[in-house]
């Protein structure tokens, strides 16, 4: 059995925990040539104690572009970075002089935007808050490829199976069509911050632990009962239907980030409706649940297709009314297959009842224990 540190448990102590899980970051990385733009992040770095990395080289952009705590992307190497085609993070920022140039590239490179000259407070913001990411949690993302297949109750099932072998676990809500995490658990009124607690934060956020409700060990980020958004045209989802209001991604790689560094495991639960959530997480292993049946496949592949996902693994959900093989599927998909996942009734009475269903050793649980044992190094 792999040993871990239970980090929640070295946090409530007052002590900072040891790694246990996936890669540590690197200090923040600068992309650029311009020795302006070099010499006034250098500053901006020397004013907070942080010293980034400097590269210029396409080679040693591409080997550090996941580990890095934070990203700065000097403009004039906006075409370079474009052309490597990395796969998207969170942390990343143009940094330039002319602002409508900086505003021609933030949307093709998912970047934020910082004017030298007029934001250097915001650059030494960006470098320390970079400096402190330092969590290094196994962040799993889990992606309906339809409705219907139960991507809620399996990521909080894996919660709880890495809670039971000691591991310190947090699931996180990010389906803007979810009915609430904490429902899954029987935790609708236990006390404890929600997103609408949540929606603001931003930067370094302080440690969770304590302030969340929590279930059988694992800790719940999830929506807030009761609050949906108006239709399209009005601030809403897409679709023109109601749906639950969902954080910036500014909050959310902010509370992420705070349980990467308190946690040993963290489940994101993005489930099959269209938050357009894009960034990665370093170190993140993102798993697509497809339905073992025709439509499911279709609905999968297009699903994949649309977030652009990248470095996915596949588990499919079989059972009587899906009876593709895994291996089919995942040939038809071409996506590796990471494990299968099967119909239990009792799952359906749990969820109804509100008792946590990724407890012990027997049946569907079983199976998440399996699947666990796939995603944990």
């Amino acid at each position: 059995m792999t040993m871990l540190v239970n980090r929640r448990a070295a946090t409530e102590a007052g002590t900072r925990p040891g790694h246990a899980a996936g890669p540590g970051r690197t200090a923040p990385l600068l992309v650029s040539r311009d020795p302006m733009t070099i010499e006034s992040t250098l500053a901006a770095g020397s004013a907070c104690g942080v010293e980034p990395s400097v590269l210029r080289e396409p080679t040693q952009v591409r080997a550090a572009w996941r580990s890095a705590s934070s990203v700065l992307v000097g403009v004039e190497m906006a075409t370079l970075v474009e052309g490597l085609q990395l796969e998207p993070r969170p942390g990343v920022h143009l940094v330039g002089r002319e602002a409508t140039e900086l505003l021609h590239w933030s949307a093709r490179l998912q970047a934020a935007v910082l004017l030298l000259g007029e934001q250097t407070g915001q650059l030494v913001q960006v470098l320390r808050q970079g400096d402190q990411a330092d969590g290094d949690a196994l962040v799993v993302r889990l992606v309906g490829g339809s409705g219907g297949l139960g991507v809620s109750t399996l990521c909080c099932a894996l919660a709880q199976q890495a809670a039971e072998r000691g591991m310190a676990a947090a699931v996180v809500e990010l389906d803007p069509t979810g009915g609430g995490l904490d429902l899954v658990f029987g935790a609708e009124t236990a006390p404890g911050w929600r997103w609408h607690d949540l929606r603001q934060a931003a930067g370094h956020v302080d440690s969770l632990v304590g302030r969340l409700p929590n279930v059988s060990g694992v800790d719940i980020v999830a929506h807030t009962r009761g609050e949906l958004a108006a239709p399209t045209g009005s601030g809403g989802p897409p679709g023109g239907s109601p749906g639950r209001v969902l954080p910036a991604e500014e909050a959310v790689r902010a509370v992420v980030g705070s349980l990467a560094r308190t946690h040993d495991i963290v489940v994101l639960d993005q489930g099959a409706g269209d938050g357009g959530w894009s960034q990665h997480w370093p170190g993140q292993r993102q798993v697509l649940l497809c339905g073992a049946d025709v439509r499911g496949v279709v609905a999968a592949r297009s699903r994949a297709a649309s977030l652009g996902l990248h470095d996915v693994e596949l588990a499919v959900r079989t059972g009587a009314a899906r009876r593709i093989a895994p291996e089919l599927v995942a040939d038809t998909l071409g996506i590796a297959l990471l494990g299968s996942i099967g119909d239990d009734r009792s799952v359906t009475r749990a969820v109804e009842q509100g008792v946590p269903v990724g407890r012990g050793r027997r049946g569907y649980a079983r199976q998440v224990a399996g699947l666990l044992n796939l995603v944990v190094p």
